[in-house]
């Protein structure tokens, strides 16, 4: 009989600190089976990493495994061993070769200075006795594999298309067979030679998947691998994980642990599934029994709070509305109580539904009878390439003749791929950076309209109209200086624009205190520092600092991508909020489609600097147009059928 490929027992982790001892997992049971997919899920903070460094043995100081067994067999008909009892050596053999890793960063794990062909052979050449010719076949194999590479058979047919025109039927087969081949050992040894800074996100992802498969490992762990990427490399990855999990052409069937916190990620590639909760496992068991009856409230939360395309909902539900904290007062100890009354609204019925859409379009026929204000019309901002000499080559279209008027009150969803010109487009509206061409128009109140693309950036004008044109970035642990408490980093725009409403220091204080209560932060935190609250409420900062001087617009830069899906529905509701109660206007730009449907009345889909199509939310999502926005909407993770 075979036995489990990982078997863990009570596993504990501590991290002692200043004479304080915080349990970072707390007695964790499991076991991983021969080709088995098994899931860990929860939000940040919940012990999922620091399991996985257990298991494979790179605990950071100051953590200790202070309990537990680890079983590991690289074969599951052979006597097992206990991973936390044998030497630094012993397990210097098994990491990398019989069990493997994928880092969520793959720019923090690869090295910069090295080419990606010596990266993966030097992984080869750890663990096998081969040559350097022999690990450099491998490493092509493996590219190949994870399809960064095309096949021999596809670079053949580019060589013939490429050559098409220039073919001389005189020179013969023989010497066309040889310019094939030396073709395809140039475009081979070329990807070898790629530096990780050439490569996109994705690329890298496959490089590190190359790596962590080069020795054919028992247990693959994959630690976030698709969290910073867009949803249609994400679709591909976990398509390409799945495929080598369930490949039938190997010796023996590799295991993962896939770790996430998105359970519609979970559910297109795990067999079984564990949620983490606070360094426990709170539900475990088989994917379609955990999604379809969670037993949990934990686990109930976060399958409510995400945002779902078929769905559509006034507000999104968060783990509290099923869930509450109560510390017991004589352990001290955290203990997790299902609420008696859970908010349902998340799943409206089917007439409810409609009462919502109706909702929907009076408010678009509302905004159709206000004013505009943003004015964009044939905007382009090109960037030159650079050639021999440091002489421009030729320009990169980041943003190429794009035009759109956006309503006041009105929220415009931009979503694409990475790379795609979102990102330089909302800079360019804020003049962040240069414009090439193009007209950008925007009206801050009634004297009319101001024409932002003819004013240099040092233009005192630009200054003023700063105070009406805000933005929230992806990253809040960027965004906010680590030195300033949160309340000087809110209070910082009323010191650059001297408002006169708040011109003395106790206005100033009393706005500050005002926008934490807005953003639904304690206004006694304003003297705290950044690194003492969690990624959430650092957006809520971001958010309030936005917010202070009571702008008219606020462009939302992938603003809650980087956020856990409970923090992110609870983000988003905050920002509906604040729209009804400011009159907001919003770009809100994601690739992300789900949220976006959620936020938006008007959706427009770019695409290498232009404009694939614009329409209302319900027209792109339920009769896209273009081939590409079926391609973004088909890759989102959904929950199959039978989970449904």
């Amino acid at each position: 009989m075979n036995e489990p490929v990982l078997d863990v027992h009570n596993l504990q982790v501590k991290f002692t600190n200043d004479n304080r001892a915080t349990i970072a997992v707390d007695d964790i049971s499991f076991v991983v089976e021969p080709g088995q997919v098994l899931g860990i899920v929860g939000e940040s903070g919940s012990g999922k990493s620091i399991t996985s460094l257990a298991v494979i043995g790179l605990v950071p100081s100051p953590g200790k495994i202070t309990q537990g067994e680890i079983w590991f067999r690289t074969d599951p008909s052979t006597q097992g061993v206990n991973l936390l009892t044998i030497g630094e050596n012993a397990k210097r053999d098994y990491r990398g070769e019989a069990i493997a890793m994928i880092f969520q960063e793959p720019m923090s794990s690869l090295n910069p200075v090295y080419t990606i062909g010596f990266q993966i052979t030097e992984a080869i050449r750890l663990h096998q006795r081969v040559t350097a010719e022999q690990a450099d076949q491998q490493a092509i194999a493996l590219l190949q594999k994870v399809r960064l590479l095309p096949s021999d058979e596809q670079l053949e047919q580019k060589y013939l298309e490429k050559i098409k025109s220039e073919y001389d039927p005189q020179q013969g087969s023989s010497g066309l067979t040889d310019n094939i081949k030396a073709y395809i050992a140039q475009e081979k040894q070329a990807m070898l030679k790629r530096y990780p800074h050439q490569l996109s996100g994705g690329q890298l992802q496959r490089v590190m998947i190359a790596m962590a498969i080069s020795c054919n490992p028992t247990l693959l762990i994959a630690d976030e691998p698709t969290t910073a990427l867009d949803v249609t490399v994400q679709k591909e990855i976990l398509d390409l994980l799945r495929v080598l999990c369930k490949e039938d052409t190997q010796e023996k069937k590799m295991s993962m642990m896939f770790i996430s916190h998105d359970l519609g990620v979970i559910a297109n590639i795990a067999d079984t599934v564990a949620v983490m909760y606070r360094g426990k496992i709170v539900e475990y068991g088989k994917v379609e029994q955990i999604l379809k009856y969670p037993q949990h409230p934990y686990t109930q939360g976060l399958l409510a709070c995400r945002p779902d395309i078929n769905r559509t909902v006034k507000k999104l539900a968060t783990v509290s509305d099923f869930m509450e904290e109560v510390k017991d007062p004589v352990t001290g100890q955290i203990q997790i109580q299902q609420k008696e009354q859970v908010n349902l609204s998340y799943i409206p019925s089917p007439e409810e539904q409609n009462k919502i859409l109706k909702e929907q379009k009076k408010r678009l026929l509302k905004l159709e009878t206000n004013e505009d204000i943003l004015f964009i019309e044939n905007l382009k901002v090109y960037f030159p390439i650079k050639g021999m000499f440091g002489q421009a080559k030729d320009v990169f279209k980041a943003v190429d003749d794009v035009s759109f008027i956006v309503k006041r009150g009105e929220t415009l969803g931009l979503v694409g791929e990475s790379g795609c010109g979102k990102s330089t487009l909302a800079r360019a509206i804020l003049r962040l950076i240069p414009t090439t061409g193009g007209t950008i128009r925007f009206r801050a109140n009634d004297s009319g309209w101001e024409d932002i693309s003819k004013m240099s950036i040092a233009d005192q004008r630009l200054r003023r109209l700063r105070q009406n044109l805000q933005i929230v970035f992806q990253n809040p642990y960027n965004s906010l200086n680590p030195r300033l408490t949160i309340g000087q980093a809110i209070r910082e725009p009323m010191v650059i624009h001297k408002p006169k409403e708040w011109s003395t220091e106790k206005q100033k204080r009393e706005r500050v205190r005002e926008v934490l209560k807005q953003v639904k932060l304690d206004p006694d935190w304003e003297n705290r520092y950044p690194h003492e609250l969690s990624g959430g409420q650092r957006q809520r900062v971001c958010i309030a600092r936005a917010i202070v001087l009571k702008p008219k617009f606020i462009i939302c830069d992938e603003s809650v991508s980087a956020l856990d899906v409970s923090v992110q529905a609870e983000v988003l509701n905050l920002f509906k909020d604040l729209q009804k109660q400011m009159d907001l206007t919003y770009i809100f730009i994601s690739h992300d489609l789900s949220v976006v449907k959620f936020m938006s009345d008007h959706i427009m889909v770019m695409n290498k600097g232009k404009i694939e199509e614009k329409g209302t939310t319900e027209e792109i999502i339920n009769n896209p147009q273009t081939e590409y926005t079926k391609r973004l909407i088909s890759s989102i993770p959904k929950f199959p059928e039978e989970f449904n």
